[in-house]
């Protein structure tokens, strides 16, 4: 009828409109419209200089109607190519001379510009006494008690794709709870770093206030008491998961409703908290952003948290497949980092629901 049915037996259903476009229509490059450097050739497709498995998708006729989860949603090329997946929209622009060019070398030299290790033994140095001189504590935290801090991952926020990805990998996998023996090595969390914060400090009023409009633009739940609460400078895509659990929300990739109940090591994450390195609310923004940066950025290679607050980092650089995923999930900022989970997510092949 050219109206498909998406949808499945556990969530609202949509009707879309089946509209394509010849793959000669999208040849050379764009600009989406959270910034991403696109380049099409043939049906080939690369976001930000990295490959998106599948590339277009074609239906029978040859034509594109979509790319990883998203599908097209408008065929004229007089505007902006629009591309949808359920809430989530997107939309393609062509690109100034050289812009899409620039945007790809800048991406890859973050990428490649592994450090000496001289230079690295200095930042892991200079982190520790930070992460010493700011040090309250190690406690459990609860995950509805966190919020991102404002200067987390270069302040551009949380990705909704990851935290929903993290979310969906405890689902299928269970919850790797260091508290009960498990380590790094054998999948578990970083122990997330926190910074303890108020609604009435300057930093917290931020924190909050971007938190807010995080959560008006994601959808994401929202537990925080801003009396008193607390920042992370990493790993907080993670608390972010473990609250879809504890709201019992549904995943953006499929009809999947996030129950905790058969999980006991996650049921004890969320009812006790994760150990976490707590650090004080008067440590400053420049502190909070190193930090933040140097847990994010791995230059190739994971920054692990030790148990005692100590950091460290692997000496085997990570290679292809999840662990090539691994380290580019540290550098990436939350518009990058959503390209990238969408990319992974095609690998995966993990389809999604369109809902209301």
């Amino acid at each position: 009828s050219g109206w498909p049915h998406v949808g499945g037996s556990s969530c609202f259903c949509v009707l879309m409109p089946m509209v394509a476009l010849s793959v000669a229509d999208l040849q050379g490059e764009w600009v989406a419209s959270r910034g991403e450097a696109v380049e099409v050739t043939g049906s080939e497709l690369r976001i930000n200089g990295i490959q998106v498995p599948g590339g277009l998708l074609l239906n029978d006729d040859g034509k594109v109607i979509g790319f990883g989860i998203y599908k097209l949603y408008t065929d004229d090329l007089s505007v902006d190519i629009e591309w949808r997946a359920g809430p989530q929209e997107l939309s393609w622009r062509r690109g100034a001379q050289g812009e899409v060019s620039k945007k790809v070398r800048d991406i890859t030299d973050m990428l490649t510009d592994l450090s000496d290790p001289d230079s690295e033994k200095v930042a892991v140095t200079r982190m520790n006494v930070l992460l010493d001189r700011w040090r309250v504590g190690l406690e459990y935290i609860r995950s509805c008690d966190i919020v991102p801090d404002a200067t987390n991952r270069a302040q551009t926020g949380l990705s909704i794709h990851h935290v929903h990805y993290i979310a969906s990998q405890i689902a299928e996998h269970g919850f790797k709870s260091r508290r009960r023996g498990l380590c790094t090595s054998d999948g578990a969390h970083d122990v997330p770093v926190l910074v303890m914060e108020r609604r009435g400090s300057e930093m917290g009023s931020r924190a909050l206030a971007k938190w807010s409009a995080t959560v008006k633009e994601t959808d994401l739940p929202n537990f925080v008491d801003p009396r008193s609460f607390y920042c992370s400078l990493g790993n907080g895509h993670f608390s972010q998961a473990l609250n879809l659990f504890r709201a019992r929300g549904s995943s953006l990739f499929s009809a999947q409703q996030f129950v905790p109940d058969k999980d006991a090591a996650l049921v004890e994450a969320l009812q006790d908290g994760v150990q976490s390195l707590v650090l004080s609310s008067e440590m400053p923004a420049t502190d909070r952003k190193f930090v933040s940066d140097m847990l994010n950025k791995a230059h190739g290679r994971p920054w692990v948290v030790q148990p005692n607050g100590r950091v460290s980092v692997q000496e085997a650089a990570v290679g292809g497949g999840d662990g090539q995923f691994v380290a580019l999930s540290k550098v990436l900022d939350a518009e990058e980092l959503s390209c990238l989970v969408r990319s992974k997510l095609g690998l995966d092949k993990v389809s999604f629901i369109s809902k209301l």
